[in-house]
């Protein structure tokens, strides 16, 4: 019975286990399709996704660098290579919260398959793509043209030699020369040049990076400009005292300190010499044809002749003048101002109009309505005569006033003195016109609260800077500014809007003493030019041969669109004459301004320091891009044929928050040669949505 009773048992052991073993296996069966069935899920949506992407790169790679709008560029399905589809590819672009213009790609990616059941199975995915554009603020160094620029006495090449040491990217639109006494070092720099290098005796096996065919980069970026202008948080003017009805032309400097949470702004007015002695300020007037002081109609002037066709000249020695202005002021006062043997100009106010008259007061008597001048032809210019109602100004010649100080015009101008010359962006420019002695007239030092982002646009006006920078910034600055002389307000000069560095411009995290940036720092500085930037003159900066302080530190993008990012070497304190002084028989020659030696501080008398006024080290974090390169430092040979010379040595460095995280506030985009965008990769990733991952047909 025993024996029976075991045998039992074991049989129902085996049963058992016989049944455990077929649900282990079922079970292993069911999960071995599962992962089999999950895994091809996966791979098909993998496809599916790679299908979306091969749709941005082959569809929208190619329009989204030129695109003005948004644009759908496939709309139904492509069929790729026997894999799948894609579809529904759009272009578009937006700006973020930097002021960055961002393109955005988006595309639809399909995959058939069946499933277990043989039932057809369609999986759609969707990737987007954010691209940013290549900004000036991404290169280290940038020029147009490596011909020199900024200042006077150009010499007919620069070249990079063995002081220079520069990293990041590197680009010339111009041909880059390597000295023949010295090779630069650019072991962590990737050189660009559009019309080649000259080696010399450089390998540039030894660089990280040269390209002696690289594509041109449009320069300068007027569009970005304006689109910095249309966006400013802040706008300051500067040519609200220019061309009224009556007064001289006063242009005004403008001045930025940055503080902590903001920055300060003060105005004054200044005039550029030669300033004329005081007289009857200008005054504007309708012309009247007839030529007689009974006809003379309200707000009018008019000679006692008319303008003679054939000769092409008025034969006149009246002249007829209402005691109203064009704006309807009384100006009787005024016309009383004017003497016998003054010399006065009649000419077009249209400066593009070639009418002008220059004569001489030979008497004067006044009328119930106005003023009558008995006047002696000197000379005159005239295509055409005056027509009816057009706007004439009747100006003061002055002789110059010998009270101040300079008062001379090849102290501040660097070109023919022949009344149609102009200043040009590489000569003479000045930004030391100080307040008047009651301080800031137009505006005393104000507090600006800063934004997230903050431009600061200076309207027609040259601008001062200096400061410790606490937030993100972009100062821009329109080209140039057209003004009527002080001394002669028939000749028309004009005064480029330079940014003017007086003092260090630093993050407020920044190494006090290198000025080293901290990576990752939200601070940002940019500085965008419509004409220079110029490190000035100051005792701050380390003038007068550092006798009062040394070195400059920026933090920043600097670009200059028409000029050149240089030292302030043409005020100096060189002992020769020849290299700080003017040439006043030949201004257009002239080499310095002649007022460095009475200067940092202010002395009545000239100080000078020999053949030095080395002025210690720019230490430069950050980026430039100019559309001339500028001189850091004039020594022998040369036209300044001194040593060791007159400005900087380099201390150059690439910050490399522009381009692993953002640039200053709508600094400038690179565009090339025939508009389009470079573009740089942003973002890119799967859009999440919320349809069934498959759907069975």
């Amino acid at each position: 019975m025993k024996q029976l009773f075991a045998k039992g048992s074991v049989t129902a052991t085996a049963v058992i286990f016989i049944f455990v073993s077929l649900l282990l296996t079922a079970s292993y069966l069911k999960y071995s399709m599962s992962a089999s069935v999950m895994q091809k899920y996966r791979f098909q949506e993998t496809k599916a996704l790679y299908l979306a992407e091969t749709g941005i790169n082959v569809e929208a790679l190619p329009v989204l660098p030129k695109i003005t709008s948004p644009v759908q560029v496939i709309g139904d399905e492509v069929p790729f290579s026997n894999v799948g589809t894609y579809s529904d590819v759009y272009c578009s672009t937006f700006i973020d919260l930097l002021g960055q213009t961002v393109f955005m790609a988006r595309g639809k990616g399909t995959t058939h398959f069946k499933n277990t059941m043989g039932k057809p199975v369609s999986i759609t995915r969707e990737a987007n793509l954010l691209m940013t554009p290549e900004s000036f603020a991404h290169f280290m160094y940038f020029t147009e043209s490596e011909e020199p620029g900024g200042g006077p006495g150009l010499g007919s090449y620069v070249s990079f030699g063995g002081y220079d040491e520069l990293e990041g990217k590197v680009h010339t639109n111009g041909l880059m020369r390597m000295s023949a006494y010295g090779c630069p070092d650019f072991t962590e720099a990737r050189v660009f040049a559009v019309q080649g290098i000259a080696y010399n005796n450089c390998n540039p096996d030894q660089w990280l990076q040269a390209n002696d065919e690289a594509a041109a980069r449009r320069f300068p970026p007027n569009d970005s400009r304006q689109r910095a202008i249309d966006n400013a948080t802040y706008t300051f003017t500067a040519d609200d005292l220019l061309f009224q009805s009556s007064g001289r032309d006063t242009l005004i400097m403008t001045e930025i300190e940055f503080v902590d949470n903001g920055f300060m702004v003060s105005q004054w007015t200044y005039q550029i010499p030669p300033i004329g002695a005081e007289g009857p300020p200008p005054t504007n007037f309708r012309w009247d044809l007839d030529t007689s002081p009974g006809g003379l109609n309200d707000r009018r002037i008019a000679f006692d002749a008319p303008w003679d066709t054939i000769t092409g000249f008025y034969f006149t020695d009246t002249l007829f003048i209402d005691n109203e202005d064009v704006d309807g002021n009384d100006i009787s006062n005024m016309l009383d101002d004017y003497q016998v043997g003054d010399t006065i100009s009649v000419f077009a106010a249209d400066p593009d109009s070639n009418k002008s008259w220059l004569g001489r007061i030979t008497a004067t008597s006044t009328t119930v309505s106005g003023a009558i001048f008995t006047i002696a032809n000197i000379a005159q210019s005239f295509q055409n005569g005056f027509v009816d109602a057009e706007e004439v100004t009747l100006g003061f010649i002055a002789s110059p006033d010998n009270s101040i100080p300079f008062n001379r015009f090849a102290n501040y101008h660097s070109h023919p003195n022949d009344g149609s010359s102009l200043c040009d962006t590489s000569g003479l420019h000045h930004f030391d016109f100080e307040p008047p002695p009651g301080g800031p007239d137009i505006m005393s030092p104000t507090m600006f609260y800063s934004g997230d982002q903050t431009v600061i646009y200076v309207r027609n006006g040259q601008v001062r800077v200096k400061g410790t920078v606490d937030g993100q910034y972009t100062i821009v600055t329109d080209k140039d500014t057209y003004y009527r002389r002080s001394d002669d307000f028939t000749i028309w000069d004009r005064v480029w809007n330079n940014i003017w560095i007086v003092d260090d411009i630093i993050y407020e995290d920044s190494n006090t003493m290198t000025g080293e940036v901290v990576y990752g720092t939200p601070n940002r500085m940019g500085l965008f030019s419509g004409a220079n930037i110029i490190l000035a003159n100051t005792a701050e900066n380390g003038a007068r041969n550092r006798a009062n302080g040394d070195h400059i530190i920026v933090n920043g993008a600097l670009l200059a669109s028409e000029g050149s990012i240089v030292v302030h070497y043409w005020q100096n304190t060189i002992a020769s004459s020849a290299y700080s002084g003017p040439n006043y028989a030949n201004p257009a020659t002239s080499l310095a301004d002649g007022r460095g030696p009475r200067r940092n501080p202010t002395s009545s008398i000239p100080i000078y320091t020999g053949n030095s006024d080395i002025r210690g080290y720019f230490r430069f974090w950050g980026s430039m891009s100019q559309n001339k390169r500028g001189y850091m430092k004039r020594n022998a040979p040369g036209p300044y044929n001194v040593s060791p010379g007159i400005g900087y040595d380099k201390d150059y460095h690439y910050d490399y928050n522009f381009t692993d995280f953002s640039t200053p506030p709508y600094f400038p985009v690179a565009s090339l040669e025939d508009g389009s965008v470079a573009l740089v990769i942003k973002a890119y990733g799967e859009i999440p949505t919320n349809e069934n991952k498959g759907s069975t047909q």
